[in-house]
């Protein structure tokens, strides 16, 4: 059977953009390797108002709303903030992306699921992938191969694509937790818990919620022994837990500098579409399945699918992201190269009220550069701090080109 497009993962940012090459008339096929959409989790759900808007879908998955966060520095300074319009919403995330998927059906794309593809052959006019399944195995064609299938993207390989910078992996849980205030989460910083990233628990209502944590693939220790150690660390937070399901996955960190190949676009996890603070990946996948689309259609359109023409996948997403995506990343490596002390010191400084009132004026967990960019004029010693990680940043790039 032959495809105009075969979107290989049936995550969020596969199933929108065969959604919107669906709705253009073209035959379009996903290949979902696990058995449900939407399943296994692998995503603490809290998203922006600003996402909620791109992914248009009818209500009923919001859960909650979240108002603020505390923010514990290594050696026990806390950062609270909060304000009355809720910044984020915890959203059911399974039932997110089933309706996504729903809607990918309606519009015509068909959907499989329990099927692991492979990308075969390229030809001429098309390339080949293989689908296995409990029923045995199959061959079809596609006129053009969109990789969604994650951060370990087969796809990706495949079309020699560029490799993230870093690697986040993630140890999580829903659980049974007292949260005396529900609409507040808390973020937890150190080497000792979360080196290279952080921690954090998200109230779902007054007795559940979403505890986790990531930390960078280049430390030696598995990942649940981080988990531990934050629990351990935190016996006030994390009196009484009891864990009523695991969770966890990877995210990729980094910007590539290629997204396509012969007859293949990358989209989602797959295209490092994640952010580098956070390392959340819905609103950035759902904005590249909208670039990813519109190339699609356009070269489908035209009949013309060489690397060079899908190469304006790439200029598209570096317009609309490159920027921040860039920006985020130095104020990463800042963060990457933050012992303890200097985490207690500036959590303690921005503590005041004027710093505290800036961080719920300007916090965006879309676009963080907008705060990092008032922060990083805090004072004459928050100014010495950022130029001084800067200047590592600078060093460090000067280094790398010698």
């Amino acid at each position: 059977m032959n495809y105009d497009v075969i979107v290989i993962g049936g995550g969020p940012a596969g199933c929108e953009t065969a959604r919107l090459i669906a709705e253009k008339g073209y035959k379009v096929l996903v290949a979902e390797e696990h058995r449900k959409i939407g399943e296994p989790i692998q995503c603490a759900g809290l998203v922006s108002l600003r996402t909620l808007k791109a992914a248009a879908l009818p209500g009923g998955m919001n859960i909650s709303q979240i108002h603020g966060a505390y923010v514990h520095s290594p050696g026990g300074e806390v950062l609270s903030f909060r304000d009355r319009e809720a910044y984020a919403f915890v959203i059911d995330r399974s039932e997110f992306d089933r309706k996504l998927s729903e809607r990918a059906q309606a519009a015509g794309a068909e959907i499989l699921t329990g099927v692991r593809a492979s990308v075969g052959q390229f030809f001429p006019a098309e390339a080949s992938v293989k689908l296995k399944s409990g029923g045995g195995e199959t061959t079809v064609r596609t006129r053009l191969l969109i990789g969604a299938d994650g951060a370990n993207s087969r796809v990706a390989r495949r079309i020699n694509a560029p490799v993230a910078e870093d690697v986040i992996r993630m140890s999580a849980a829903e659980v049974e937790l007292n949260c005396p205030e529900k609409d507040m989460v808390h973020i937890f910083l150190g080497r000792a818990i979360a080196p290279g990233w952080f921690g954090w628990v998200i109230p779902v209502d007054e007795r559940h919620a979403r505890v986790g944590l990531g930390v960078s693939v280049r430390n030696k220790h598995p990942v649940s022994y981080y988990f531990n150690r934050m629990v351990d660390a935190y016996p006030g937070i994390f009196k009484d837990m009891n864990i009523v399901r695991r969770t966890g996955g990877v995210v990729p960190i980094g910007f590539l500098s290629r997204i396509y190949g012969e007859k293949t676009l990358l989209v989602g996890d797959a295209a490092c579409q994640t952010k580098p603070i956070s390392g959340g990946g819905l609103y950035l996948g759902l904005l590249g399945a909208k670039l990813c689309a519109k190339v699609a259609a356009k070269a489908l359109s035209k009949g013309n699918l060489d690397p060079e023409f899908l190469s304006e996948y790439q200029w598209l997403w570096e317009r609309e992201m490159a920027d921040e995506i860039q920006t985020a990343l130095d104020h990463r490596n800042i963060f990457l190269t933050m012992t303890d002390k200097e985490m207690d010191t500036l959590i303690h400084f921005f503590r005041r009220p004027l710093w505290q009132g800036i961080i719920s004026k300007y916090g965006d967990i879309d676009y963080p550069s907008r705060l990092a960019g008032r922060l990083s004029f805090a004072g004459p010693w928050a100014e010495k701090f950022f130029m001084a990680g800067f200047k590592k940043i600078m060093n460090y790039r000067s280094a790398a080109r010698a």
